[in-house]
């Protein structure tokens, strides 16, 4: 039996929930073919953050920094939606042990990588499961709004607004859908499906959803009080991978300015967004 099928069985330590059947037809389709691809990759998802891509080391990287800048989670109730193979808990465990953490994803595939205590782990929606908390001081959910259909992260945002504590905060981000990145890979994916290796997202028939910086503030403005609006990843598809040392240079220095003029937003790949409970 594989690591994933175990985890479907052993609800005991990692809960899975049913999908709803009154979910719309093409909600269920989505998610499950994105847990069936992430299940697919999860065996070498990990290789990614490490020295075989040095790209996929800085984005990912610099992700979780902005994510977690300025935050004490030391005694902390923290919720991570797409949670993967645990990247944001070890960015975190080491700064705060005593947090009791939560990660939820649709892979079991995923979560049987994480290093995440079994009994903190839930294959599935988060607004599905009963958590041993009914708020939390934190919930992240990195790089996973890209993979929602428009109903699913409605679902998500109505959970997470009702999940804060007072003073809680939530930190999403988003794929930039007015990024050249963004226009480049849309360009790609036709080839890409012929020609990429089995894995990558682009050749993968996966559906995207991509948001301007004014559609993430009237989004997110429904549920929240937005506190900032951070860009990410500041290099270009195919350049990223074919010159990575000139575009990772670059990409670092932009990310040390102190403003975001609008012209960064166009070489900026992702949105990241830091809201708190409305009052």
């Amino acid at each position: 039996m594989s690591d994933a099928a175990g985890i479907r069985h052993r609800t005991s330590d990692i809960r899975q929930s049913s999908v709803s059947s009154a979910n719309p037809p093409q909600g269920p389709a989505q998610h499950e073919q994105a847990a069936r691809f992430f299940d697919e990759v999860s065996g070498t998802y990990k290789d990614k953050y490490k020295d075989r891509s040095p790209f996929h080391r800085y984005f990912f990287n610099e992700r979780l920094e902005k994510a977690t800048r300025g935050f004490d989670l030391s005694d902390a109730d923290v919720l991570d939606i797409g949670s993967g193979t645990g990247e944001l808990y070890e960015h975190l465990v080491a700064r705060f042990p005593r947090m009791r953490f939560h990660a939820t994803d649709v892979s079991a595939g995923m979560l049987a990588q994480s290093p995440v205590p079994a009994e903190r782990k839930y294959v599935g929606h988060a607004y599905e499961h009963s958590f041993p908390v009914k708020r939390f001081d934190a919930v992240f959910m990195l790089g996973v709004t890209t993979y929602l259909t428009p109903e699913e992260l409605e679902k998500n945002l109505v959970f997470i607004a009702d999940s804060l504590k007072p003073g809680g905060h939530a930190i999403i981000t988003f794929t930039n859908a007015h990024a050249l990145d963004s226009w480049t890979r849309n360009l790609a994916r036709g080839p890409m499906s012929w020609f990429a290796r089995k894995g990558n997202v682009l050749s993968s028939g996966l559906k995207l959803w991509m948001y301007g910086c004014g559609d993430v503030q009237r989004i997110m403005g429904r549920h929240f009080r937005i506190e900032r609006l951070d860009v990410l990843n500041h290099t270009v598809f195919p350049f990223n991978l074919l010159l990575q040392g000139l575009s990772l240079r670059l990409a670092r220095r932009l990310s040390r300015l102190e403003a975001m003029p609008a012209w960064l937003r166009w070489l900026s790949s992702d949105l990241l967004v830091r809201v708190s409970k409305k009052v």
